[in-house]
C-alpha cells in the first residue's frame, strides 16, 4: 500500500439539498485527506436549490453534474424520491465515463460518509474493479464503495438493465450481487472488506479503516431524523463538529 499514496483518482457521488449535512461531512473530510491525490470530485445532482449549487462550487474540485431527478427525501430513506435517486446514481456514472478523460481511477461512494484518511492506499490498478464486501451476508456486495480502475462499460450497462429487476426498494446492491456473480470470472475484481470502507459502529474504528458510512440501519421518517440516529446517536459528534 506505501507505493500508491499518491495514486490520483476521482469521486463520484449523489446529493440533493435535503442531505447537505451529510454531503458536507463527506466532501471535507474527504477532500482533508485526498486533496492532492483527487482529480474531480463528481455530484449528480439529485435536487440541489441554488444556495447548495453555489456552495459546492467553492470546491474547486468539485464539478456538478445535471440530471432529471429531483428529489427533496422529506418521506425519508424508504420513500420514491429515494429509490429514484438511487437509481439515478448509476446512470450518471455512466456519463461520466463516457465523457470525461483523465479520471480513472473513479471510485463511487455514498454520500453519507465520512472519510477518515487517504483512499488512495486502497486503489489497487492491477484489479478491473473493487467492491465494498461483507462476509456471510444475503446482500454482500455493497454500492456504497465500488472503484471503478476501468471502465468497465460491459460491467456497468449489466449493473443498470439489472436495478430495475430487483424488486425490494434497496436495489443498487442487490442488483451489484447478481452483476458481480456473472462477472467474476471475466474480470479482476477485488473485494474490500466493508469495515475498510463502510465502517458504521465506533466501537470497530481501528487503523484501517479509511470511511465511516452513516448507513441507515432501518426507515427514518424524517431527514432530521436520520441525521440525529445515523450520526449523534452513534456518537460522532466529535468527529464531524469541523465539517458542518
Amino acid at each position: 500500500m506505501e507505493g500508491r499514496m499518491g495514486i490520483k483518482h476521482s469521486i463520484y457521488t449523489v446529493l440533493n439539498s435535503a442531505y447537505m449535512t451529510f454531503g458536507k461531512i463527506f466532501i471535507k473530510s474527504y477532500l482533508e485527506h485526498n486533496y492532492d491525490n483527487c482529480n474531480y470530485f463528481f455530484i449528480l445532482d439529485a435536487g440541489l436549490n441554488d444556495v447548495d449549487k453555489k456552495y459546492l462550487e467553492t470546491f474547486d474540485k468539485v464539478r456538478i453534474i445535471g440530471s432529471n431527478v429531483s428529489t427533496s427525501f422529506q418521506n425519508g430513506n424508504t420513500s420514491e424520491d429515494w429509490t429514484t435517486t438511487v437509481v439515478a446514481k448509476t446512470y450518471g456514472l455512466r456519463e461520466i465515463i463516457l465523457n470525461y478523460e483523465n479520471l480513472m481511477p473513479l471510485i463511487m461512494i455514498d454520500s453519507d460518509c465520512l472519510v477518515l484518511q487517504n483512499l488512495s492506499p486502497l486503489i489497487d490498478k492491477t484489479k478491473d474493479l473493487q467492491i465494498c464486501h461483507r462476509k456471510n451476508h444475503i446482500t454482500p456486495m455493497l454500492g456504497s464503495y465500488v472503484c471503478f480502475n476501468k471502465p468497465n462499460l460491459d460491467f456497468l450497462n449489466k449493473w443498470i438493465k439489472t436495478i430495475p429487476t430487483i424488486s425490494t426498494p434497496w436495489k443498487e446492491s442487490p442488483a451489484l450481487g447478481k452483476v458481480y456473480n456473472e462477472f467474476k470470472d471475466k474480470l479482476n475484481i477485488d473485494l474490500i472488506n466493508e469495515n475498510i470502507v463502510s465502517c458504521i459502529n465506533k466501537s470497530d474504528i481501528n487503523d484501517n479503516v479509511r470511511i465511516v458510512h452513516f448507513k441507515s440501519g432501518g426507515a427514518h421518517k424524517t431527514i432530521e431524523e436520520a441525521i440525529q440516529k445515523r450520526i449523534y446517536d452513534r456518537g460522532y459528534k466529535e468527529e464531524v463538529k469541523k465539517y458542518v
